[in-house]
């Protein structure tokens, strides 16, 4: 009995986390982007697979952190980096289960530390140094995804 409340609640949490994260996106993403989150008539598809709602956010917020390294605006750097670091979670309560995925989470969160540390410290090649690891760890987490299949 024990153990089924803990995963109700687990479960209750995981899902409340979601939908504040999902109202924080969306509070966070710019009015140009607005259109793009609307749901379509068609799922955008990446090599015959669907992209799924976590990678398009975390994708976008990428873009996001690029453009602050390129126009210097350390506070943008740090807000996107730290959405997407959230994102991150929630998308590993989703997915935990793969031990690879789990592993190439931990350096996807190293990075965006490294990058969040580097703004808040108006460091824009610490910065672009963050950012270059975050991509490493994203072709190595996809790498990884794809091999599993």
């Amino acid at each position: 009995m024990k153990s089924t409340i803990g995963r109700m609640i687990y479960f209750v949490v995981g899902f409340v986390s979601i939908c504040a994260a999902y109202g924080l996106t969306l509070a966070q993403t710019p009015a140009s982007d607005k259109e793009a989150t609307k749901p379509s008539a068609t799922t955008e598809m990446h090599q015959g697979e669907p992209v799924s709602f976590w990678m398009k956010k975390k994708l976008d917020f990428s873009r996001h952190i690029l453009e602050g390294i390129a126009s210097g605006d350390c506070d943008k750097i740090a807000q996107s980096a730290q959405t997407m670091r959230s994102l991150g979670k929630i998308e590993a309560f989703m997915r935990g289960r793969n031990p690879g995925y789990r592993g190439q989470l931990q350096a996807f969160d190293m990075s965006l530390d490294e990058i969040i540390r580097q703004a808040n410290k108006d460091n824009i090649e610490g910065v672009t140094l963050g950012f270059n690891q975050l991509t490493v760890s994203c072709v190595q987490c996809h790498k990884q995804m794809r091999e599993s299949k």
